[in-house]
């Protein structure tokens, strides 16, 4: 079965635009990476505190802090 080349064309721009867009935002990030020097992946996580909870309570049922 033949395609008629308008068709064809037509396919094949569509699929031309179609990685564009799809690329389009990785590559902006990357290019914003290299133009900000920011480097996010190299970040240490945040270690968490250890805090204590301001209701601490010893008797669950009567709701006291003694």
């Amino acid at each position: 079965m033949k395609i008629e080349p308008a068709t064809k064309q037509r396919i094949i721009r569509n699929s031309v635009l179609s990685l564009f867009i799809y690329f389009l935002p990785i590559v902006l990030m990357f290019l914003t990476f290299y133009f900000t020097g920011q480097r996010p992946w190299e970040k240490k996580p945040l270690k968490k505190e250890n805090v204590k909870s301001l209701t601490n309570k010893t008797n669950l049922n009567n709701g006291s802090n003694d």
